[in-house]
Order: structure tokens, then C-alpha cells, then sequence
């Protein structure tokens, strides 16, 4: 008599076929021939790895144990390692750059030179020339030959007084330094008698008398200067008007 719930194992007779008994055995056979039919379901579906042939096993249940494996085993891209860049050496040390040299000053413009008017030429001295220098002549009196020889400076000599008024000098009191200076152009002014121009320069001899002074002037002018030419025999006489 059997347990209640144990399996009942069925003893086939004789006279039944081999296969029947197969069939008859429970979770031997049966489960084995379900799960290597799954799994070759599982790997004819299963898309091949590209670049990858994987041999077929023979053994369905040795597909099932490469299966996994092989898919891992997929080659995975793999980024090249970037090797870290190494720092570049820093330059030589060279000798200090030298400071560059200013540019060359621009030359200075040439300085513009004027040159200097030329001297107008001069008028020949026996012309009048109006506007010149004028001198004073202060007369120290009025008399005659007596007064000319007492040297007191220029003498009004009244003994021509008809013809001109002469103002009379010795060269060695002073004369020929105070009239020899004077040119034709000029003003005089007597002090106390007026001014006057300087019409012409003459020479009279030495002793000479009033015919002489009218023959080198032409006539007789207003006043005359007269002193005697030191080292000679004549006297310098000047025409003023």
C-alpha cells in the first residue's frame, strides 16, 4: 500500500512500445527536449554580432551556456588614451635685448639769409643835397682884421659887409677844424643871423680879396665862410644861400 501523495510509478508491461515509456517517465525527457528548443528559438533569433562569426555548437545546451558570453564579449569602442601634453622648456636665457636706438633728429631747415641792402651810391659832394646834417655857428663878434687876429672864435668881418656877410677864422684858432667838415647840402645857421644851405665849396689865394671870391662862385652869395688851408697858400672859402 502506497503513501497518500507519493507518486504512483507506472510500470508499462511487456507488450507496450519503447516510445510509450519515454513519454511515461515525468520531468526527464520532456523538460530537456522543451528547453533546447527554446534555446535554439533564442539564438536563430539572436542577430549576429557584425565582424564577430561564432561557431554553432552542436550540443544545444552548450549554446545556451556560450550565448551570454559571446554578447558581452562585443568589442566596445575605445577612445585612443590623450596623452597629457608635456610642458614646453622655457627659451635660453639670452643676453638683455638692447633698447632700439631713437630715430635720427630730421635736419633742421637751412636757415634763409637776406643779404644786406647794398649802400645807395652816394651823390657827387658839389650837389646840393637837401635834408643832410646841419651845423651851428655861434659868431663870437663883429670887427676887423684886429678881432681876426685875437682868435675868439669866429668873427663877423664887417669890412665886406657891401658884397657878403663873412664870417671869418684862422685855421690855427680853429677855423679849419670848424668848416672843413662842411659839405655842399648842408644847413648852417649862424647864430644871429639866420640859416642857410650850402650852395658850393671854392678856393681863393692866400691874401686874396672879394674879385676872387665872386669869380669862383659866379657872384656873391648871401654869406661866406672863409679860413686859410693849412700847410698851403689858400684859403677855403663856402657859398651859403
Amino acid at each position: 500500500m502506497a503513501l497518500q501523495g507519493d507518486p504512483q510509478l507506472h510500470i508499462p508491461p511487456a507488450s507496450e512500445s519503447p516510445s510509450r515509456f519515454r513519454w511515461a517517465v515525468p520531468g526527464v525527457t520532456l523538460k530537456a527536449l522543451v528547453v533546447a528548443g527554446t534555446m535554439v528559438a533564442a539564438i536563430a533569433m539572436t542577430p549576429q554580432l557584425p565582424g564577430i562569426d561564432l561557431p554553432q555548437p552542436a550540443d544545444p545546451s552548450a549554446a545556451s551556456d556560450s550565448m551570454p558570453f559571446a554578447r558581452q564579449a562585443s568589442p566596445a569602442v575605445v577612445s585612443p588614451t590623450v596623452e597629457s601634453a608635456a610642458p614646453a622648456p622655457p627659451p635660453p636665457a639670452g643676453p638683455p635685448a638692447e633698447a632700439p636706438e631713437p630715430p635720427p633728429a630730421a635736419p633742421a631747415p637751412p636757415a634763409v639769409v637776406v643779404p644786406p641792402a647794398e649802400a645807395a651810391p652816394q651823390p657827387p659832394v658839389n650837389e646840393p643835397q637837401p635834408g643832410q646834417p646841419g651845423w651851428t655857428i655861434h659868431v663870437a663878434g663883429a670887427g676887423g682884421q684886429d678881432l681876426v687876429d685875437a682868435c675868439i672864435g669866429p668873427v663877423h668881418f664887417t669890412p665886406t659887409d657891401a658884397y657878403s656877410l663873412f664870417i671869418t677864422e684862422h685855421d690855427y684858432c680853429g677855423g679849419w677844424a670848424r668848416f672843413s667838415g662842411i659839405t655842399v647840402g648842408q644847413t648852417v645857421t649862424l647864430a644871429g643871423y639866420g640859416t642857410y644851405t650850402v650852395d658850393a665849396l671854392g678856393q681863393v689865394p692866400l691874401g686874396g680879396t672879394t674879385d676872387h671870391v665872386s669869380a669862383v662862385f659866379g657872384g656873391f652869395p648871401k654869406a661866406v665862410l672863409q679860413t686859410c688851408i693849412p700847410g698851403t697858400s689858400r684859403m677855403l672859402v663856402i657859398a651859403l644861400n
